[in-house]
């Protein structure tokens, strides 16, 4: 309440000149007031709410402020309870006059981090910092909803932390008596913290930057005060641990056994340090005598095992910098922590060998770079050769800089989880009391807006700085309010609405005064001529654009005005399921597959190309999205789900369902098993049942022809809801579906609208309105299950539990029935549709290539028999049988063609000039529709003399791999498919218990289709026809 009512401010800097007045209530209007606030905590306290790992504590909450006055707070914890708390207290301003006032009611408010580690780290030994000074910057954290203050204790200029142990460390080391933190300090820093929903993590750092302990250890130090220091370390003074000396144990036990302890209570890691360890050191080591990284390596390596013991022995979590295990190739545990300060292809090494990282990048987020030069140089050549003085990480990173950096950029999905978080580092060499409120902020709190609020916005574009400079500039404001002397992100010009960016013609009123006086022929006329002008000038101004860029690539021919005959081709084709010819006339006579076409002012590239489809999902993954436009197109469908989303909304989709596809929770099998009996009842009865109940001589079924693919799609829908919703809807004893019908045609209109871009109004939506209809009545069934689920049910349930469904996800997450219904509609299109139809194709297959059952059979009897179950390792070792999937995939890829949208002016790898062997340029907002079924049917990815690729060979995977991206059929990068383990399980589990209950399967599909399956593609691929089949049980011995 002291930040609402009395260190709060004026906002006289954030209205245009002389109009506060204007911009602030009345004092004599009618008026509002908040009555009461409400606090409701769903989840219960526990000690890693206060000293959590990443990810144990939940940080969200709901914040509502009614036109009533009845605010109310929801949270988990008590730490999401403090981040709405500070949030309640930045809504309001004080009045000129003096009252405080809010002008954003009402307001509801959803929020929660993207990232579980947002810190700073602060350099307590190159500099002491008072007390006051470190409480104020944790304030100041919280302020910002920071949550990690990483101390850099000690290094080799001092040693400030009093060690009772070994006290002469700080007795001799400290810069002078009283610069120093007593056990009772350092408690009360870490205390004030967690109150502030802060964790306190202590760096020692070591072997390194030790030096410092040679004034009272001096037979433990090796290289101390070494000349020339820029041989022996990255600063002066040198020094570090001897490698090789017991000594250095004993020193070390003591230190930790005193430390540790003390700590524990309040942080669950312990940072280590190992950052520039300097091998010439070693060199003077008397118990090493080398720098040979062959004698070195091992000596670290144990050193390593050694201290990190020691941490986990005192219940800490050990961290360490990057060149631990990055340049020293030293192995650490997986529970280690790798601080990485060296840039992005660091993280990305480190990440891909699946260690967990947080970020402090040097190139963006060194707060301390750009001083200048802190090293005094003599006259004469060293003076010259150094001016004019710059220091090494110059220059200054602004918070513009800090801003544009995103932390996990460049990452696949699986490295990109590896990614805790990050912290801004304020190194201490020219900072100190005096100086650091202006040197973090305003600048962490762009970054900690970047970790809190992600890189992306909710329509999946960068954040900009247009956007961002009013918020930081408010909240500079109320830092200075309260006491933090931050510097300012403009002049008042920019903050009162000087931005020259925001200028902008007016021409509104004069339009429709000339329109009064216009006849309707003119207008159309007019109307005409502007619409041709319009016309000239964007492709005049897109040629000029694309030129910048690169040369364009070769276009598909279309011989009516504004590619309508493309449009009509593309609906036609939907429609006869054809879609696969299609594309394949689009761009296969194009080099690399790769073509480039007009749809009305849209400029829409085609590619199969396994390089620029790479860039798209992967290396340049921020250069493209979902898009606005395909957010519109699919959003009566797919709502915000993570199909449809980009940014904030589509990460924060993916976290909901993550939970849901973790490795325990797939390998175990009971969910797919407990449906089969149901299955193959319907298998024998030719067809869905007719109630639970119904009686079936599953004899009878023996050789009777029958859609395989109907049962299929149901039994999916069964294991579906049962496994994510924890309710199944029996879909296999239930005749008719509405849900499955409407489901079905829903997908069917939403192609065609899709693919008649700006013709979409003329396509009838009637059945599409009416079977939307029906989903959405079908998801309300489980969305009031959802809401049924009270507090204490969901605080009872971690997601580690068993009976732990994505419906407790859901009901946690939120309380809005659109956001509900839009994420069970995701998981009900994935959990259906993509495993049936594969499935589906496996069968058409199989019934033609009776060699490959009989293959596929003899090894599932020879693993795991004709009755056990078989686990989750067995699928996995069953090389033909996942031969098999993986050749249905190749032919058949679930999601045979997607589209991303260009969010900014970029290029692609392949397509550009006449025989498209340079980038192609692509502006923002164009369209990449790519196709993975092309791709993977493209005869010359393959080897000669390979099978031919349009048919079914599971031999072929026994001496031939894909290159990289030349197979991806649940999609790459970081939107790779969540649930593609959890489907490939099924698939095999599937087959598995088939056939080892059936051993021939004879195909009737030659007379429906004459042997060419029709590849209906609306959004999963699956059989047009069905797939018709019979099934012979194997012979009883």
């Amino acid at each position: 309440m002291k930040n609402i009512l009395d260190d709060n401010f004026v906002p006289w800097k954030l209205y245009p000149r002389l109009e506060l007045e204007k911009s602030e209530p009345g004092l004599w209007k009618p008026k509002a007031y908040i009555t009461s606030l409400e606090i409701i905590q769903t989840g219960k306290d526990t000690t890693k709410t206060f000293k959590p790992l990443a990810g144990e504590v939940d940080e969200s909450y709901n914040l509502t402020l009614p036109i009533s006055g009845k605010a109310k707070i929801t949270a988990v914890s008590s730490t999401g309870v403090l981040r709405a708390l500070e949030t309640f207290s930045q809504l309001f301003y004080q009045h000129s006059h003096g009252d405080i006032y809010t002008k954003v009611a009402p307001v509801h408010i959803t929020d929660c981090p993207q990232y579980d580690h947002r810190g700073i780290l602060l350099d307590v030994s190159r500099n002491y910092l008072p007390l006051d000074t470190i409480y104020r910057t944790i304030d100041a954290m919280a302020w910002n909803k920071m949550n990690r203050l990483h101390v850099h204790a000690t290094d080799s200029q001092s040693w400030p932390l009093e060690i009772p142990a070994l006290p002469e460390l700080h007795q001799k080391g400290a810069y002078a008596r009283g610069l120093t933190y007593s056990p009772r300090d350092m408690a009360a820093i870490q205390t004030y913290a967690i109150q502030r929903g802060i964790e306190v993590i202590v760096e020692i750092d070591s072997p390194g930057h030790f030096g410092i302990a040679a004034l009272s250890h001096p037979d433990i130090i090796t290289g101390w005060g070494a000349s020339p220091w820029t041989t022996y370390c990255a600063e002066p003074p040198c020094g570090q641990l001897q490698l090789n000396n017991p000594k250095v144990d004993t020193f070390l036990d003591k230190l930790t056994a005193d430390l540790l302890p003390r700590l524990s209570p309040y942080s669950a890691y312990f940072h280590t340090g190992g950052d520039e360890v300097n091998f010439n050191e070693y060199n003077l080591d008397p118990t090493v005598g080398t720098n040979d990284t062959k004698v070195i390596g091992p000596l670290l390596q144990k050193f390593i095992d050694k201290h990190h013991a020691r941490v986990r022995k005192a219940g800490l979590v050990p961290m360490v910098w990057e060149e631990i295990p990055a340049d020293y190739n030293v192995t650490i545990g997986d529970d280690v922590v790798v601080q990485s300060w060296l840039g992005d292809e660091a993280i990305k090494s480190l990440t891909a060998n699946g260690h967990k990282v947080i970020t402090s990048n040097y190139n963006y987020w060194y707060l301390d770079c750009g001083r200048g030069q802190w090293l005094n140089i003599p006259e004469g050549e060293a003076l010259e050769s150094n001016w004019p003085f710059n220091d090494w990480c110059g220059p200054t990173k602004s918070w513009r800089l800090i801003y544009s950096y995103d932390p996990r950029a460049g990452l696949t999905d699986e490295e990109a989880e590896l990614v805790l978080g990050g912290e801004v580092g304020a190194w201490a060499e020219t900072i100190d009391e005096v100086n650091l409120d202006s040197i973090l902020w305003p600048r962490s709190s762009a970054a900690g807006e970047v970790l809190w609020s992600g890189r992306l916005d909710a329509a999946g574009q960068n954040r900009t700085q247009l956007d961002a400079a009013p918020r930081l500039a408010e909240f500079r404001e109320r830092m200075l309010a309260r006491g933090v002397r931050a510097d300012p992100i403009q002049m008042v010009f920019c903050t009162q609405g000087g931005d020259p960016n925001k200028f902008a013609i007016d021409g509104e009123s004069s339009l429709e005064t000339a329109l009064d006086y216009v006849s309707i022929k003119s207008a159309l006329i007019l109307l005409g001529v502007v619409y041709v002008l319009r016309w000239v000038y964007i492709s005049i101004d897109e040629n000029i654009r694309l030129r910048r860029l690169g040369v364009r690539g070769p276009r598909v021919k279309s011989y009516l005005p504004f590619g309508i005959d493309i449009i009509k081709k593309q609906v036609t084709s939907t429609m006869k399921h054809r879609n696969y010819e299609n594309f394949l006339d689009l761009v296969g006579t194009a080099p690399d597959y790769t073509a480039e076409a007009r749809i009305f002012e849209r400029r829409v590239v085609l590619t199969a190309d396994p390089e620029n489809i790479k860039a798209t999902l992967a290396t340049q993954f921020q250069d493209f999205g979902k898009g606005e436009q395909f957010h519109r197109e699919w959003y009566e469908f797919l709502g915000d789900s993570i199909f449809a989303t980009d940014g904030q909304l589509w990460h924060a989709s993916r976290q909901l369902l993550r939970p849901q596809f973790s490795r325990e929770r797939i390998s175990d099998l009971h969910c797919f098993e407990s449906h089969l009996e149901t299955f193959f009842k319907a298998v024998a009865n030719g067809g869905v049942l007719n109630g639970e109940e119904q009686e079936v001589d599953i004899e009878a079924g023996n050789g009777k022809p029958f859609d395989i693919s109907d049962i299929l799609f149901r039994y999916t829908l069964d294991v579906a809801t049962d496994f994510l919703l924890g309710m199944n809807v029996q879909s296999l004893t239930t005749p008719r579906q509405p849900f499955a019908d409407a489901f079905n045609e829903v997908q069917r209109v939403q192609n065609i609208l899709a693919r008649a871009g700006a013709l979409n109004a003329f396509v009838p939506k009637k059945s599409f309105r009416n079977g939307l209809k029906v989903v959405n009545e079908f998801c309300n069934i489980y969305i009031d299950r959802a809401l049924r689920l009270s507090p204490e049910e969901l605080a009872s349930k971690t997601k580690s539990d068993q009976g732990y469904t994505f419906l407790h996800e859901l009901a946690s997450f939120t309380r809005d029935r659109k956001v509900l219904r839009d994420q069970l509609v995701a998981v009900l299109l994935a959990g259906r549709d993509t495993t049936a139809s594969t499935l589906s194709f496996a069968f058409y297959e199989l019934g033609r290539h009776p060699d490959a059952v009989r293959k596929m059979r003899r090894e599932i009897v020879d693993t795991v028999g004709l009755d056990r179950t078989p686990t989750y390792a067995d699928l996995k070792s069953m090389k033909y049988l996942q031969n098999v999937i993986n050749e249905i995939l190749r032919l058949y890829p679930a999601v045979p063609f997607n589209v991303r949208t260009a969010l900014k002016d970029t290029t692609l790898p392949r397509g550009g000039g006449p025989d498209g062997s340079l980038p192609l340029p692509v502006l923002k907002d164009t369209a990449i529709a790519y196709s993975t079924l092309t791709m993977q049917r493209r005869a010359d990815l393959y080897p000669a003399g390979a099978p031919d690729p349009q048919t079914f060979c599971p031999e072929r995977w026994f001496d031939w791999q894909p290159r990289p991206w030349q197979f991806i059929p649940f999609n790459g990068g970081p939107r790779i498919c969540i649930g593609q383990q959890f489907a490939l399980t099924e698939m095999a589990y599937v087959l598995t218990r088939i056939f080892q209950r059936y051993e021939r399967v004879e195909s009737f599909m030659h007379e429906i289709d004459g042997g060419k399956p029709k590849l209906k593609a609306e959004i999963v691929i699956q059989p047009g026809d069905g797939v018709r089949v019979a099934l012979w049980e194997a012979k009883k011995e």
